[in-house]
This record gives C-alpha cells, sequence and structure tokens, in this order.
C-alpha cells in the first residue's frame, strides 16, 4: 500500500467523488444533514457516463427483501425533488410485468411473490388473455405463470441524476465538473482528501462514488474494493404498431431478457452465459473511448439470446435493430453492492457495486452513506454490502473479475 498525501489548496468537509447518479443521490441527502460544506468532484458532467446508459428499470421486486426498501426510497426520493426543483423527472410508472415458463422459474417467481407480500406490495396474477392485452407481442403459453407489479416504472438515469444534483445545489452543495480526481489522500489511518488536476483539497471524509473508476481510486490507497466493470448492454428495435409507451416493462426470466417502451420502439436487454468483466486500469477518461475487445458489437450475445427470446417474443427474428448500446456497470460476485466504512481507515466511505441496480437503489444508497457520514444508524441494512465482506482478494485478479461478471450472467430479475 502506498501512502498519498498531497499538499491540500483548500478545504470541505465532505468531498464526494463522481457525479453519477450515486454521487448526486449521496450529495443530496447529505445536503439534508447539514454536515458543512460539501463539494462534488465530477471529471465530466453530471450523469453523462454509465448512469446515462442505463436502462433505468425501478423494479420493487427482490429475492432479498432488505432491497425492497431501497428501492421504495428512490420512489420516494423521486416525489421529493420534483416537488423541491419543480420539475417533473420523468418516471414512467407503467407497471412491470414478470413472466415464468419453466417449472423451476415459476418456483421463483412464487418467491419473489413471497417477499413482495411480506414488505406489503401489490401484487397481481394475470391469465394470457390480459397479459396479451397489456403487451402484445408477448406470446405466452396458456399455463405460464404472470403477474403484474402495477406500482413499477422506470426513469431515464440522466433525468435523475441532474433532478438528485440539482436539487443537492439547491440546498448549498458545490458541484465541480470537469474536474477528474487524481487520487485521494491518506495519512496514515485516515483520509485527509483528494488531488485534482487542478490542486488538492483537504477533507475528513471523502466519499468514493466514482463508478466503474471507483475501485482504482481506493487501490492506491490499500482499501481493496470488491467489484469489477462490466458490461451491461441493450438493444432498441426499430418502431412497430404492437410497441406503445403505456405497455409495461417485462421481465422474462427463462430468457434471461428483459424489455421496456422505448416510446414505439421496445427496448431489450439479454444475458449472456459469461458477461464480459473489464480490468478498470485500461478504461480511458471518457467511456466513449472505450472499445469492448470481446464481442466489440454484442452480435454474438444477440444471436445466442434470440433463439431463447423468440419463443416469447417472435416479432424479435424480424424486426430491425435500430441501435446498440453498451456501457460498464461495477458487479461483485454475489450481485450485492460496496457501501460504507472500509475498517481502519477513518473518513473513507464508498458508494459503488451497484450490481445493475444503481438507478433503482440509488435513493436508498444516498440516504443510508449520508446517515453513517453524519454520525447516524442508517435507516437500511448495509451489513451484506460491506466492503470487506470477502476477506483477503485481489480485485484486480482476471479469476476474480470473471466472478463478477458470472454475477451479472446469473441475475433473473430486472
Amino acid at each position: 500500500m502506498e501512502n498519498i498525501l498531497v499538499m491540500a489548496h483548500e478545504t470541505a468537509d465532505v468531498v464526494i467523488i463522481g457525479g453519477g447518479v450515486l454521487g448526486a443521490s449521496v450529495a443530496y441527502y447529505l445536503a439534508k444533514q447539514a454536515v458543512g460544506q460539501i463539494i462534488v468532484l465530477e471529471r465530466n458532467t453530471t450523469g453523462q457516463a454509465n448512469t446515462s446508459l442505463a436502462a433505468g428499470l425501478l423494479t420493487r421486486a427482490r429475492f432479498k427483501p432488505s432491497l425492497i426498501p431501497m428501492v421504495l426510497e428512490t420512489y420516494r426520493a423521486i416525489e421529493e425533488i420534483e416537488s423541491l426543483i419543480g420539475e417533473p423527472l420523468g418516471l414512467h410508472r407503467t407497471g412491470g410485468m414478470y413472466a415464468a415458463i419453466s417449472p423451476e422459474r415459476k418456483k421463483e417467481l412464487n418467491e419473489l411473490v413471497h417477499t413482495s407480500l411480506e414488505a406489503g406490495l401489490g401484487i397481481e396474477w394475470l391469465d394470457n388473455r390480459n397479459a396479451k392485452r397489456l403487451v402484445p407481442w408477448l406470446e405466452l403459453a396458456d399455463d405460464a405463470a404472470i403477474l403484474l407489479m402495477s406500482e413499477d416504472g422506470f426513469i431515464d438515469g440522466y433525468r435523475l441524476a441532474r433532478g438528485y444534483m440539482k436539487a443537492a445545489q439547491r440546498l448549498g452543495v458545490e458541484v465541480r465538473e470537469q474536474t477528474p480526481v487524481l487520487s485521494i489522500s491518506r495519512a496514515g489511518d485516515k483520509v485527509v482528501g483528494v488531488k485534482t488536476d487542478r490542486g488538492g483539497i483537504g477533507a475528513s471524509t471523502v466519499i468514493d462514488a466514482a463508478g466503474v473508476w471507483a475501485g482504482l481510486l481506493a487501490y492506491q490507497i490499500g482499501v481493496n474494493l470488491p467489484m469489477a466493470p462490466v458490461r451491461s448492454h441493450y438493444w432498441i428495435t426499430a418502431q412497430h404498431p404492437k410497441f406503445s409507451p403505456e405497455q409495461p416493462f417485462v421481465i422474462l426470466p427463462d430468457a434471461k431478457a428483459f424489455a421496456r417502451p422505448e416510446v414505439h420502439q421496445l427496448l431489450f436487454g439479454l444475458r449472456e452465459p459469461q458477461s464480459v468483466s473489464v480490468d478498470p486500469r485500461i478504461l480511458p477518461r471518457e467511456m466513449g473511448g472505450y472499445v469492448f475487445e470481446q464481442d466489440l458489437d454484442g452480435r454474438k450475445c444477440l444471436l445466442e439470446g434470440v433463439p431463447g427470446l423468440a419463443r416469447l417474443f417472435p416479432l424479435v427474428q424480424e424486426i430491425g435493430i435500430s441501435k446498440y448500446i453498451a456501457g460498464l456497470s461495477n458487479y461483485t460476485p454475489d450481485g450485492m453492492f460496496v457501501l460504507g466504512k472500509f475498517p481502519g481507515l477513518n473518513g473513507f466511505h464508498a458508494a459503488t457495486g451497484c450490481s445493475g441496480a444503481g438507478i433503482a437503489m440509488s435513493g436508498g444508497i444516498g440516504r443510508s452513506i449520508a446517515e453513517l457520514v453524519a454520525g447516524d444508524s442508517p435507516s437500511f441494512d448495509l451489513e451484506p454490502h460491506r466492503i470487506d465482506r470477502f476477506g483477503g482478494f485481489d480485485p484486480l485478479d482476471p479469476e476474480f473479475m470473471k466472478l463478477c461478471g458470472q454475477a451479472r450472467s446469473g441475475k433473473i430479475t430486472g
């Protein structure tokens, strides 16, 4: 471990690294805690990088009950922020549909129903006819198990991040865009600030919410964050009369797929047998400059996934594809997040490792980290997301990064 210490030209009480949806959410909730001067440092502009590429499904149903309140907090935050800044954030409350075909997936769907009911969420079982009425492109067998959660929705990650940040600024947070953080400053067992390309900023609390670059910043000061950047991607079809913006988004675990409306097009994603993980050391400053070495344009994944998807979405075999979108999301081997303090290092907090759920969990994550910084007990259970839960490991080991990729491949919910 190398101690990195730089001369500070100015000071703040809290420095947040990263202006994506998690950094912006933390900034908003911290501002409400009145912890002093807060500065957000973003290498590009708020919400511009991977946050802007997310599909943005706000699925409330979760196999792990502790995650459900974190999503509900995001819904609550959206309403609060809209009221504060006086503008809508564009939440599409279309509902979410889950359809299971195989006995194994039906059993999992019943487990999801159990956790949802325990959490007080409303559910509705649908027959094939009503499902077809809501989603005309979907072809299901008569014995399919179909669940509707009518209060679910989706949102554009960029708009949500900008909303969090605008609200944070209204509450006094300073946001500096185009200001990359080069390193975190550490002195012994505490962090003392950060170094940017414009000089050092002293701070007794540093929150690492730097997205796919978060792990490298932590690694420099001897903190191993248990995650790796993993490709998340989706396709957008051409327009078709069977697609409309009012349709629910759909989760199809038998096809390892999801889909949601994109006005009169359809956005759909597939999970390949081994998702592509990326060594964070090779990432450029701008995500737009990164080229995936494996399956560059996603064609291999698409060709492998279409036969399974076509059983439920026959139109996919003939409709044109208008766009392919690929970004990165930090995944952990267990699909949980990387949140909170690191034992033995005062003042360092992580808000990352979202495992493809950063948009949905942003409210719960932001609130929890803000409460930790303020010295309060978090409102949500952060124990499953502890930074040190895997013990000794090397986050840059190719085998560890492969495990992170497998976590995405194994997801069956949104």
